[in-house]
């Protein structure tokens, strides 16, 4: 009995994780078609997102970047999430010195990456920052994407490796990265404005 039992939870799991990729597959086909008549009849709305704001603090004689972000997916990107595909967004830092004259050429670049998926068992989202491995679950979708616009603490260098006297200027900019979606996806993604994503160089001074 034990045995049977076993077995049929284990097929029951199976037949629903089987039932959730059917899902998904549908799903990514619906939006492709969708986008491809968003392209071809009317200009589809573009999300969109914005640094409201970024400072550099220090802790711990480590040099950290805070900023506030704002998203608005496109409904595209809404429809992708819920239907289980991952959207990978990138954060990219940049630290150039400054000379007399001209801006050196950049003496620091990272970037720290985080994906937004929705869990199929449990129907919540989850961020996941792809350096830590830390994780975030939420409720909502909306609860997802509005807490993954707070960065906090992400370390750039350590306090002496910016050297006394001289300025510093620090660049921030997110953007959804098309090239982590699903391969059927990405050529409509390339073209269709609901998909670009990028906030652009949001720049400040080094503060120490």
């Amino acid at each position: 009995m034990h045995l049977i039992n076993s077995y049929q939870t284990e097929t029951s799991y199976l037949s629903r994780c089987k039932s959730y990729s059917v899902r998904v597959l549908r799903s990514l086909v619906v939006i492709i078609s969708t986008t491809m008549i968003g392209v071809t009849v009317s200009p589809a709305f573009a999300g969109s997102v914005t640094v409201n704001s970024a400072i550099t603090d220090i802790v711990n004689d480590m040099v950290v970047v805070n900023a506030d972000l704002n998203f608005e997916f496109s409904d595209d990107a809404v429809e992708a999430a819920r239907s289980g595909i991952a959207l990978f967004i990138d954060v990219d830092i940049r630290v150039k010195r400054k000379r007399r004259f001209i801006w050196d050429p950049r003496v620091l670049t990272l970037s720290r990456r985080y994906s937004v998926e929705r869990h199929a068992l449990t129907d919540r989202y989850i961020i996941t920052d792809l350096v830590t491995t830390d994780r975030r679950i939420y409720e909502s979708l909306d609860a997802a994407v509005m807490d993954l616009g707070r960065i906090r603490e992400i370390p750039i260098a350590e306090t002496s490796s910016f050297d006394a006297g001289i300025e510093y200027n620090i660049g921030l900019r997110t953007r959804l990265d098309l090239e982590s979606l699903p391969a059927p996806l990405r050529p409509i993604a390339y073209i269709s404005p609901s998909w670009r994503m990028s906030s652009g160089w949001y720049q400040w001074t080094l503060n120490r």
